[in-house]
């Protein structure tokens, strides 16, 4: 009778369709209860009665259960015990393959000693099991349970009880879920490949879709399965058009398929004519092909003369590169000082420090024109006049006059002038050329004027 249970229980194990527990499941489990008792208790060992458990599942893998058993024993000096213990436990229960399960337990346990004895302790219990053939209803469970009572009501030392639960467990209720082993999307019952490696795209039948040329499109919808090794490829995995030199032309229209990199090319991928020192003509007819940045060029692209002050004359002929703009210059680029009508020239512009003989930085710009065309024209000869207006003293301004005259002489001899061709004289107020009574006409006489004197 033994062997026949035990086939019978073999075989549920074996056909059992295997599927994992889903949240909202109840089970009920029947199995007879294997009890060893601790030493303290003086109760018959190895004793069995009948059990059974209930159990609701509130997420796939956690569910709380309740359990209770019957088990009669024989106590001190002969005495009938009914072993009766409840126990409330906080379940967990791991897959650990296709038909094996793994619950582990905790929780509370109340036991009972009934018949002749009349005892109730309370603990704590902890218990492992196996599920074999977990299917969509029925499966073997085998728990082994250990209880723990600290300080007995009996006046005992605390004592541990153990045992074996085997039996059959029945899965009611809930969402049934859709068995696929391989976890490619694709259900057991359809799936013709039921072992498919991890991670790997299937087709509508469960099978593994390869991509033989390794060009990223996938077998199943590549167009060119013969794709070389590093081509880019379309959406149908067939090759894109080449672009060999990188030059933006493809090959199959790049009549120049070496372009140097970094070349400019026209629609047939071949190089524009380039213009090196980016002077807006090109090398192939530049014959200056360094010119400098900036510069203006002709035709073959060499740099036009430059004429740096703007008077007109270029600077490979400018005697004197630095003329103010605006004044009347001679071929040589240096600032007519004297006319054949007018041997007298006014230097607007020239002012000194009120009430001394220092110069203005203002004043030295426009002298350092003058020395320029003093030094290009060696022949002429001039005197530095200094004028006053009328305010104040005579003698101090004659004094003044003559100072900021001197002043005026020895700055162009600072700046290559001869001495011999520079005199100087102050004559105060007494030359004006306008009007003293005036603040416009006072501001005309006070000026420094150059005499030609040859």
């Amino acid at each position: 009778m033994r062997r026949s249970i035990v086939g019978l229980m073999a075989a549920l194990a074996v056909v059992s369709t295997a599927a994992a527990q889903q949240r909202g499941t109840f089970e009920v489990g029947l199995f007879p209860n294997i009890s060893y008792f601790d030493r303290t208790l003086v109760i018959s060992q190895g004793q069995a009665g009948p059990g059974a458990r209930l159990g609701f599942f509130f997420t796939d893998h956690f569910a709380i259960e309740g359990e209770g058993a019957w088990v009669p024993a024989e106590g001190r000096d002969g005495a009938d015990v009914s072993y009766i213990p409840l126990r409330a436990k906080l379940a967990y229960n791991l897959r650990a393959g296709e038909y094996v399960g793994i619950v582990l337990g905790a929780g509370y346990v109340q036991s009972l000693y009934k018949r002749d004895y009349d005892l109730s302790d309370a603990g704590a219990t902890g218990s492992i099991g196996l599920r074999l053939g977990l299917g969509d209803v029925t499966s073997i469970r085998i728990d082994t349970y250990i209880d723990y009572i600290p300080s007995p009501d009996n006046g005992w030392s605390n004592n541990v009880n153990w045992g074996i639960q085997p039996g059959l467990s029945f899965l009611l209720g809930g969402k049934r879920g859709v068995r696929d082993r391989d976890a490619d999307g694709v259900p057991d019952n359809v799936d013709e490949c039921k072992k498919t490696p991890a991670g790997d795209k299937v087709d509508a039948k469960g099978c593994t879709v390869k991509d033989g040329d390794a060009d990223g499109v996938l077998d199943d919808a590549d167009q060119c399965k013969d794709t070389p090794a590093g081509d880019k490829v379309d959406a149908k995995g067939c090759s894109v058009p080449k672009d060999a030199d990188n030059d933006g032309v493809l090959d199959d229209t790049d009549q120049c398929k070496d372009t140097p990199a970094g070349d400019k090319v026209d629609a047939k991928g071949c190089s524009l004519p380039k213009d090196a020192d980016g002077d807006g003509v090109n090398d192939d007819v530049d014959a200056c092909k360094d010119t400098p940045a900036g510069d203006k060029v002709d035709a073959k692209g060499c740099s036009l003369p430059k004429d740096s002050d703007g008077d007109g004359v270029n600077d490979d002929k400018d005697r004197c590169a630095n003329t103010p703009a605006g004044v009347k210059v001679d071929e040589d680029g240096c600032q007519v000082l004297f006319e054949a009508t007018r041997k007298t020239l006014i230097l607007e512009g020239v002012n000194f420090q009120t009430g001394k003989a220092d110069l203005t930085p203002e004043s030295q710009t426009i002298l350092d024109a003058v020395a320029s065309s003093l030094v290009a024209n060696e022949e002429i000869k001039v005197q530095v006049g200094g004028h006053t207006d009328n305010t104040g003293s005579a003698a101090v301004n004659k004094r003044l006059s003559a100072a900021r005259a001197e002043a005026v002489r020895q700055y162009l001899i600072s700046k290559g002038v001869s001495a011999d061709r520079l005199t100087a004289a102050g004559y105060g107020p007494s030359k004006p050329v306008a009007s003293n009574k005036t603040a416009a006409g006072r501001a005309q006489n006070r000026r420094v004027e150059l005499t030609r004197v040859n």
